[in-house]
């Protein structure tokens, strides 16, 4: 493998990543306004709101993404970068497969929908909590300096977590 693909697959899995805790972070804020009215929902109208909420934000990033590629390079995106640009957003609703299965199992009367949201919740929380883990222990450069961007990192979810249940 050439140094340039080298490059081009690690700034690639660098802008799944990023779209992945965007997209864990949308999903959560969803689920957490839903836990708070869950009396007077249904699971249809939770599963089909976060799907949409999600593909929303895929296709805003997406676009994003397009028009940023057009102002850097002055020129549309080459089919290569289109087709980086869709791998990149389309892999991001795998965020959405544990909670899909999770309103499943509600929908069957496994669980009540305020448990199932509630475990959403923990699970996008895991989420974020591997994913970030993951990305820092790739990092070369020395453990205490990891654990300090864990720590941050840690610090920053919390704060995003509190700003959406203020919100919602």
């Amino acid at each position: 493998m050439s140094e340039g693909e080298a490059e081009r697959r690690v700034r690639l899995r660098a802008d799944a990543l990023k779209e992945r805790i965007y997209i864990t972070f949308t999903a959560l804020a969803v689920t957490v306004a839903f836990e708070r009215d869950a009396e007077h929902l249904t699971v249809g109208t939770a599963a089909a709101t976060l799907a949409m909420t999600v593909l929303g934000t895929l296709l805003a990033v997406f676009i994003a993404d397009v028009i940023a590629s057009m102002t850097r390079d002055q020129a549309l995106p080459s089919p290569s970068e289109l087709s980086s640009m869709l791998y990149v957003s389309l892999g991001s609703m795998r965020v959405i497969i544990a909670p899909t299965i999770i309103l499943g199992f509600s929908a069957f009367g496994g669980l009540a929908l305020p448990d199932a949201l509630r475990l959403i919740a923990i699970v996008l929380v895991a989420t974020l909590v591997i994913v970030s883990l993951v990305a820092v222990l790739r990092l070369r450069i020395a453990a205490w300096q990891k654990i300090v961007v864990l720590a941050v990192v840690a610090a920053l979810g919390l704060a995003v977590l509190l700003i959406e249940l203020s919100v919602h």
